[in-house]
Parts: C-alpha cells; structure tokens; sequence
C-alpha cells in the first residue's frame, strides 16, 4: 500500500495523502481525524480485515468513495463488497495505468459530487439567512421584505405562524468583557449562541437563535401547543448546562424571559419590549422571569414605566447608529426633565432605568468604538459605588456628550467604513463578497475598494481574511468543534481549503495550533 503513494501522481489528480493505514482500526481512526474523500483499502489487513472496515465506516454514516483491492482468490468477497457501496476494486497484481485511469474517474465524480452539495448547501445557507434575518428585524420592528424569502407554495406561511420566545441575557457581561478583545468576544458570543441553540433544540421546534446584541440571545420557535407548554422547571436544566458553561469563562448570571405565545409575527416586536422590561424590573440574581408577570414584591410593575422612558433606550441605539446628533441632544434635555420633575416615592424606579440605560449605551458605544477601553473602565468603576440620581444622571449625560462628540467629529467616510467594519464582523461564518458590502453601505464598488484600502491600510480580502484567521484561533482555543466545524464557522465550507488558508496565514495547521494552544500543553 505504501508503495502506491509514490507511484500514482496524487497531486495531479488534485488529491492529498492524509495517512497511511496498518489495519481497519487504525484506518477508522483517521477517517474520523480527517473525513476523505477517497479511501483504498487492501481486504485482507490483520486486526480488522476490509470487509469489516467497509462495514464500520458505513454504520457510522460515512459515505466516502472506496476502492477495494483485491487478490484473485478474494474475488467473491469483493463481490459481497459492493453491497457496502464499494466503487470499485482493483485485482491484483495491480495494473497501474487501470488504477490510475479509475482514480482519476471518481477525482471528476467526486468534485461533481461536491459541487452538487455545496450549492445545496449554499441554498439552504441563504434560505436560513434570510429567514433569520427577517425574525432579527422583526423582533426590533424594522421594515422587513419577505420577498427574497423562500416559502415554498404558500406565501403567507410567515404572517399565519404563530411563535413563542426565550430571551436569554448575560447579566453583568459589559463589565465581565471590558478586557477581552473584540476576536475574543466574537468568538464567544458564538460559541454561546451554538450552545444555546443545542441545549433547547429538543424542547423547542424549528428553532432560530438570533444573536440580538453581545451578551443577549432570542430563542424564536413555533408556539408549543397543548400538553407541550414550557415551564421553568424544563428550562431549569439548560440552565443549569449554560450557566456552567459561562462560569469557566467569567462570573456572569444567565437569565431567561420566557413568552410561549402564541405570538403573531405582527406581534412579535412589542412583546421583545415587554420581556426586555421584565428583566430589568425584576431583581438581577432570578434566574427566571415570565414575562407577563412580576414575581418579586421588590420589582416594580412593566407598566408603572412611561413609554416616553422606554423610548429612550431605543434612542440610544438609532441615534449613535446613524449618527444622529441633534436625537442625542433631545435625549439629554427629556431626561433632565424628567428627573427634575419626580416626586418622592418614583425616585428608586428612575435609578434602575437610568443605570440600565447607562449600561444599554456602554454596549452600544463599545460596539460603534465610541468609547476607548480606559474610559469605560473608568466609567465601570464610578457604576460599583452606590450613585445617587443626580450621579447616575450626571455620568449618563456625560456619555451621551461623549458620543455626540464623536458622532460629530467622524467624516462620512469614516462612518462608513465602521458600518463595513461591524457588517464584516457579523457575518464573518458567512459567505459574502465586495459586492454585497459595498451594495449594503449604497456606494459602488470602487470607491469601497478605495476607502477601505485607505481607512484600514489593506485591501478587503486581505482584512477579511485575517479577522477570519483570528476568529478561527480563538474558536480553536476555547471550543471544541472539529476544525471543519470551524472552518464552516468563519466562512470555509472546504476543510481542506480552510487549512491551507489557516497554514499560510499562521504557519502551522488547525490541528498542530490546537494541539499547541491546548491546556495540557
């Protein structure tokens, strides 16, 4: 066998020698290891002969193309071989120009065969991105357009369906985060937002994650019908799974707001308001809140809370988002109204929304890189002492100045290229191109190409593929995918071609910098 690695041109033939074989066993092992694409197989080896092999690897569903070589008197068992969905076998003594005559076949076969799948893939990838992104703009009561959604026959599946959701936020996360990089926190958040979708993936059907913002996830499912209602007591154990999870890392609280519906899509936005306001009102250390109810006699009902306040938060987001100073400003002048016109007894309800609210517009600050690490630090330090209205409302204030300030002195051009920066950091596992960015930012291609170059001191593709390479490090790290999970996660559906793009880039593979940034090591 080993001979037929010199004598055959395998690079050629576009094919890669991942390992050599003694017996079935091992072979198994390296199947598992590194997936081929093509596997040759002597039918009598010791340990595991090949018949068993071929046996094995099918029972695990494992449907590379194998080539089964043969000696005349072992003709029959070959025969019996096919039934396993052997491609073909070879008799010996073997005729080299027939072997390499019938590799080069299943080469052409197996690509087809590849491409197939990849488009197959790529369709169901866009389907789900579109779908899921449709649910995110929804959930925050954007216009939506359903028309690049495929529904299949009936269009209106979308509007009749009725949902139910879990939204999960990471207590303290903005202050447990201030001193990962940004690579570290993509990763993470990811790593959680796979996590969350297995852990209640058995509880709840045709589940979609969306990833709302760092440190806050929405679980959105069909409405569980009766007799299949949610309940604390059956969350409690994915809690128990993910809270573990979150502890190695830092000490954060996961909690959960659940609404089971049903919930109309129409409905879908003000009841994500609703279970926000739930979590904020309720004491920080339950775990569990319904969103229609209060549970703790020290919370303060979602109700007794003005809408004018609730605007507020929203304010934050679109105001810094799209640069909207003079919103900003308006802000700052309803809240010092407000606060200047409380009475007594309305005093500790206004310190809770003015401390979320200045937590809310840290995250956002953070995300648009408004706000230098040292300053928020600062900021987190002033939030551990126990600040009164006129502290909280005096630091907010301050921030919204802040990012004002910043909102103001940033040229268009450096406004955009932060859009393409936060595009390309969350779509990173996706597959995009200059075309797709410049279209989303609404400038042609060309002048992205010239302002980026400009604005980060490299071309598109060479930055990609370095956030892509330094996401995948931290993934490699902290998670134990496979590296073909991994590679899908940061935008390669080809492990191989993830490989040698990681190999160039880091100088060793997946494998070599996993084993090497490992615990043990």
């Amino acid at each position: 066998m080993r001979n037929l690695t010199k004598v055959l041109p395998w690079e050629d033939m576009d094919f890669e020698i991942v390992g050599l074989a003694k017996n079935g066993i091992e072979a198994l092992k390296m199947v598992n290891e590194h997936q081929p694409d093509l596997i040759l197989s002597d039918i009598r080896m010791p340990v595991m002969d090949g018949i068993t092999f071929i046996k094995e690897l099918r029972s695990q569903n494992n449907h590379c193309e194998v080539l089964l070589l043969t000696g005349y008197q072992e003709f029959e068992y070959a025969r019996a071989a096919i039934q396993y969905g052997v491609k073909d076998y070879i008799c010996k003594p073997i005729d080299y120009v027939e072997l390499e005559n019938t590799v080069r076949t299943l080469s052409l076969e197996i690509k087809e065969k590849r491409k197939k799948l990849y488009k197959e893939q790529q369709l169901t990838q866009v389907v789900h991105w579109a779908n899921e992104n449709f649910l995110l703009h929804t959930l925050l009561g954007q216009e939506t357009d359903k028309g690049d959604i495929h529904l299949g026959e009936d269009e209106d599946v979308l509007d009749r369906k009725e949902y139910a959701i879990l939204l999960v936020d990471l207590e303290g996360y903005a202050h447990q985060s201030i001193t990962w990089s940004v690579h570290e926190r993509k990763a993470w958040n990811l790593h959680m937002k796979e996590m969350i979708r297995e852990t209640f993936q058995p509880l709840m059907k045709e589940q979609t994650v969306l990833q709302i913002r760092e440190g806050e996830w929405c679980v959105v499912c069909s409405s569980p019908g009766i007799g299949h209602r949610l309940s604390k007591e059956l969350l409690h154990p994915g809690f128990l799974k993910l809270q573990a999870l979150i502890d190695q890392k830092d000490n954060m609280l996961l909690r959960m707001c659940l609404e089971q519906g049903p919930i109309a899509l129409s409905q879908m936005a003000s009841v994500y308001k609703r279970m926000q306001q739930a979590l904020i009102v309720n004491p920080a250390n339950e775990w569990f809140v319904n969103s229609d109810k209060v549970v703790s006699k020290d919370a303060i009902p979602v109700q007794d809370y003005n809408a004018t306040q609730w605007k507020w938060i929203e304010q934050i987001g679109t105001g810094l988002r799209n640069g909207d100073s003079q919103a900003l400003q308006q802000m700052i002048s309803e809240l010092k109204h407000y606060v200047g016109h409380l009475n007594e007894n309305s005093v500790g309800r206004a310190e809770k929304l003015l401390h979320y609210l200045l937590i809310h517009l840290i995250r956002e600050m953070r995300e648009l890189h408004m706000l230098p690490v040292d300053q928020e630090e600062s900021v987190w330090q002033q939030l551990q002492n126990s600040l009164n209205l006129k502290d909280l409302l005096s630091l907010l204030v301050t921030l919204i100045e802040r990012s004002r300030e910043s909102v103001s002195s940033k040229k268009t051009s450096e406004q955009l290229m932060l859009s393409a920066q936060d595009y390309i950091q969350h779509k990173l596992g996706k597959d995009f191109g200059i075309e797709d960015i410049a279209e989303y930012l609404g400038i042609s291609c060309s002048y992205f190409c010239l302002l980026f170059k400009n604005h980060f001191g490299e071309t598109f593709v060479e930055y990609l593929t370095k956030q892509r390479m330094e996401m995948a490090k931290c993934l490699l790290r902290s998670s134990d995918k496979s590296i073909a999970q991994i590679g899908v996660g940061v935008g390669y559906q080809e492990r191989r071609y993830f490989t040698k793009v990681f190999q160039k880039y880091i100088g060793m593979t997946p494998s070599e910098y996993r084993l090497k940034e490992s615990p043990a090591s």
